[in-house]
């Protein structure tokens, strides 16, 4: 019993860890006026919502006594809207700090992500759990990729990349 309430607890962590990140990136969307950077963040936060989801889906499902659901993952879009542009640089009302500073942040939190579903997936052994875990994981090793990879473009070169 013990250890279920600790899973429970875990993932109501990790839900409201999701939820905080959707609402960051969709913020930055809202404020993004480069097409590229709100679409990136636009799909970010469409992600952390799907997450959250999935999760809300587990704790609902160990909390019936249903046991662990499957977890298919989640993928971007396959079509961005800014798609088939080249690379574009920053609007004159977006500092090139003010961005940094957004990705450096979003890179951390998926970092930290990352590692916390590592560690779950470490923890849990039931074969569903873990197979859930893992995948998170590797998405917000994902997430973490793209952001830096944008950030290195904007900070280096002062464009955005996102869809090319």
């Amino acid at each position: 019993m013990e250890k279920v309430r600790s899973e429970i607890e875990a993932i109501k962590i990790a839900m409201d860890a999701e939820m905080k990140a959707h609402e960051k990136y969709t913020q930055a969307a809202q404020k993004s006026t480069n097409a590229k950077g709100k679409d990136m963040f636009s799909q970010l936060a469409a992600f952390e919502l799907s997450h959250y989801n999935n999760l809300k889906a587990l704790l609902d499902s160990l909390s019936d006594d249903k046991g662990w659901t499957t977890y298919t993952g989640t993928q971007f879009s396959e079509t961005p809207q800014c798609m088939g542009g080249e690379a574009s640089s920053l609007e004159a009302s977006e500092t090139k700090g003010d961005v940094i500073s957004v990705l450096s942040k979003a890179i951390e939190d998926e970092k930290k992500a990352c590692e916390y579903y590592t560690t779950l997936a470490e923890q849990t052994a039931d074969p569903a759990g873990k197979e859930m875990f893992q995948k998170l994981a590797e998405e917000e090793r994902l997430h973490t990729k793209i952001l830096n990879d944008q950030w290195y473009s904007l900070n280096n070169q002062g464009v955005w990349v996102w869809g090319d």
